[in-house]
């Protein structure tokens, strides 16, 4: 408690001196360039037909009066006096409300809607003058409005659009962007314990900026932000091309900004390398998403904020459905062997289980037909499925994220999910929330609503200073592994837990292992409740 209340006083204390937020007043004049870019990306909008533009005045599901506000609309705390750099409000509000509202990225759908020339009765006219301080908060939320402008001032430029901001003027609209790329450029999240997706979205910002406008200092920025891109590339993924971060929905949040840093660099036109290792990466992503999809809704492994960058197809009522990103992407990028089934990494190391206590769990009756398994040993997650995606399993076990800080990353390791006959069998909880109710963030990360080993252990209580990292988890550590076998183990507050499963004749059987803490069996999975243990979170607090 001693501990606790020592880091309460720091926090409040770091609060009661912080930095006041500063909205510059002094900036570059910026030359808009009509970039080549936004053709290809117009050109994809106004003739794709397979995916909606669903728009509704909404925050994470929400309806709302007004898409400008300061208010927590889920517990009505109002930031409207914040003037700090105040991280956040513990069990008090979320910050990410106004947040997300601060992003404006309604005017996509609005914009697109706009030119089809339909639903002409939608339409918002944001005035800047509204907006409150805690907008310049976050400066990763800066950074994506400051994307959402830019999109809206290119299509402005051949476009009259119902939905205004700054009366459409583009001149005006041009200076309120070289006002973001200032704020952005001053206030990078480039340093501390994790430097993470805030500081990438950042930079595919800034990088947007130097796609769309021209202005004094403009080759030495784009020296600059091209290597520091390059840099946090080789930092921020592994190996295999995955994201560090030990997410799914961050992964494919991430594979948003690697479009938007491919679309800018075409323009920009950098060392072929660069170009080369982004479209890697996003090969590599799609590659993964596209497994994590039931039914064309992409699986919540670790957190999900439900944050887009391509906003135009999101649905707020049904924020898993993700297939109008592999779309995306098969738009811009041509891989010919996206669909092409790859020799999985298998693994062989012998170990004796004979001598530890020994749990089964109901057998899974779950693959009628001919499956494949894929690996992601890096992100550490391995698939098997069925072409058709009908029928799909997989289990967690590998490295925990963020250099095993696991800011983003849950209490997963050996958990499964499982989906066959329609059904889901077993699924992830998702996120719940973040800080502003500590014990639905813990609960939802914990090993208890995981679909892990349903194990006696005691989890010492953790803290709102503890809901960005994992403190009593280890990496999970993948033993043996072939198309019918699977042996992992994980260290979960000091007891190390074995889980072995084999697929025979299309069922699955599960066992876990131990002779550090007490093993229960599964009476029964999740196929009664939709595959859920407890709760779930179809997106980011959207609580069922």
């Amino acid at each position: 408690m001693l501990k606790l209340f020592l880091q309460r006083t720091r926090f409040n204390l770091r609060n009661l001196f912080a930095k006041k937020i500063i909205i510059p007043t002094k900036f570059k004049s910026f030359e808009y360039t009509n970039p080549n870019y936004h053709q290809l990306l117009a050109s994809y909008l106004l003739s794709n037909t397979d995916d909606k533009i669903n728009y509704s005045k909404k925050i994470f599901g929400k309806e709302t009066d007004d898409l400008v506000t300061s208010t927590d609309i889920f517990s009505e705390n109002d930031f409207q006096s914040h003037n700090k750099f105040i991280p956040a409000y513990f069990n008090k509000g979320d910050v990410k409300v106004p947040y997300e509202a601060s992003r404006l990225q309604f005017l996509q759908k609005l914009d697109l809607l706009s030119i089809l020339n339909k639903e002409n009765t939608l339409h918002e006219n944001v005035d800047v003058n509204n907006f409150p301080l805690i907008y310049w908060n976050s400066p990763m939320d800066v950074a994506i409005r400051n994307i959402n402008l830019i999109f809206h001032r290119n299509f402005l430029e051949k476009n009259n659009l119902d939905s205004k901001i700054l009366g459409n003027n583009k001149d005006l609209i041009d200076t309120f962007i070289c006002q973001h790329y200032e704020y952005i450029t001053e206030n990078l999240e480039n340093d501390g314990n994790v430097i993470g997706n805030h500081y990438l979205i950042e930079l595919c910002s800034i990088i947007l900026t130097l796609a769309t406008y021209k202005f004094d200092g403009y080759e030495d920025d784009t020296t600059y932000y091209l290597n520091e891109l390059n840099n946090e590339l080789n930092r921020q993924f592994y190996k295999d091309g995955t994201n560090f971060e030990g997410s799914s929905h961050y992964s494919a949040f991430i594979t948003e900004a690697l479009i938007i840093f491919k679309l800018s660099l075409d323009e920009i036109k950098p060392e072929p390398s660069l170009i080369e290792l982004i479209e890697k990466l996003v090969f590599s992503n799609r590659r993964l998403l596209n497994l994590l999809m039931v039914n064309g809704e992409l699986s919540q492994i670790g957190d999900n904020d439900s944050g887009r960058l391509f906003y135009f197809y999101h649905d707020e009522d049904d924020p898993l459905k993700m297939d109008w990103l592999i779309n995306l992407i098969d738009h811009f990028f041509n891989f010919d062997n996206k669909n092409s089934i790859e020799v999985p990494n298998l693994k062989n190391e012998s170990i004796d289980l004979t001598s530890f206590s020994k749990v089964d769990h109901p057998l899974i009756k779950i693959f009628q037909n001919d499956f494949n398994l894929y690996t992601f040993p890096d992100f550490g997650i391995f698939i098997w499925r069925n072409n058709d995606g009908s029928e799909y399993f997989s289990v967690r076990c590998g490295q925990i994220g963020q250099n095993s800080v696991g800011g983003h990353a849950h209490y997963d390791q050996l958990s499964i999910e499982c989906f066959t006959e329609g059904k889901w069998v077993a699924r992830d909880p998702g996120t719940g929330t973040y800080t502003d109710d500590i014990k639905t963030r813990n609960e939802f990360r914990s090993m208890k609503f995981h679909w892990g080993p349903n194990a006696d252990i005691k989890f010492p209580k953790e803290s709102e200073f503890d809901c960005f990292k994992l403190n009593y988890m280890e990496d999970g550590k993948l033993l043996f592994l072939d198309k019918n076998n699977f042996l992992g183990s994980a260290v979960f507050n000091g007891n190390k837990i074995y889980r072995k499963i084999v697929i025979e004749n299309g069922n699955i059987l599960i066992s876990d292992f131990s002779n550090d803490t007490n093993l229960n069996p599964y009476e029964n999975w999740g196929e009664l409740n939709e595959g859920v243990k407890f709760k779930f979170s179809k997106g980011y607090k959207r609580i069922n």
